[in-house]
């Protein structure tokens, strides 16, 4: 049978001789349910207390398993998110790998594109340069041939100038040499006439005729021999 405070404070006991003071058992009564009661308030609290605490350990728990799930979650999510990571820079790496590649193919696209432009501009500037020397080569031999005619046309003039004047200076030569020699014999016929008449007119104590050369006059130089064609040409 359990006892409440007040049932020990309002106990009650048969009387016997030569029995306990009353007074002094009730007073100890009373003080037993007035412990007892502060022990079971006591107990009471500590019971909430306990309740208390067993609520927040549950709730700390519960708190604790659901931070575990969320460490757990969290957990997943950064191997995923770590995964998710590395695939995507795998898938990055490749992609990079794969534009590097398309960069370099075009790139060694337009290297050749650009050899292959050099190239035919340089055989362009090549042809072009050969068929500017061969056109300046050609004026070069059309100047010298032009040179070369005009040289033979001039020497050709001049050869035709210096055998008309040759020809001029030997007509005229000719014509001199005639001339003198019609002189020459004109001379010759009047030294003879005067001869003859200084034989017929001579008088007794007159010195005898001058002995006269017919065969040049008197005081007369002979005539230079007639000048070559060619110095004539040059005078």
């Amino acid at each position: 049978m359990k006892y409440s405070p007040l049932d020990i404070a309002h106990q009650t006991f048969r009387g016997r001789l030569l029995g306990y003071d009353k007074a002094a058992v009730h007073t100890f009564l009373n003080e037993a349910g007035s412990q007892l009661e502060d022990l079971l308030r006591e107990a009471q609290h500590q019971q909430e207390t306990v309740a208390r605490l067993e609520q927040e350990l549950t709730e700390k728990r519960a708190a604790e398993d659901e931070l575990r799930r969320a460490i757990v979650s969290a957990e997943r999510i950064a191997h995923e998110m770590r995964d998710n990571a590395v695939r995507e820079s795998e898938l990055l790496v490749t992609q990079a790998q794969a534009q590097a590649g398309e960069l370099r193919r075009e790139q060694e696209v337009r290297a050749a594109q650009f050899e292959a432009e050099h190239q035919e501009r340089v055989t362009a500037l090549e042809i072009a340069f050969r068929e500017r020397f061969a056109a300046l080569e050609r004026e070069e031999n059309e100047r010298a041939r032009q040179r070369e005619r005009e040289h033979a046309e001039r020497t050709a003039h001049l050869e035709a100038q210096y055998s008309a004047r040759a020809l001029e200076l030997a007509t005229r030569n000719t014509a001199a040499r005639q001339e003198y020699a019609q002189f020459i014999s004109g001379y010759r016929a009047l030294v003879g006439s005067f001869a003859d008449l200084s034989r017929r007119h001579r008088l007794p104590d007159e010195t005898p005729p001058l002995d006269l050369d017919l065969s040049s006059p008197a005081g007369e130089e002979s005539a230079p021999p007639p000048e070559g064609p060619r110095e004539q040409a040059q005078a």
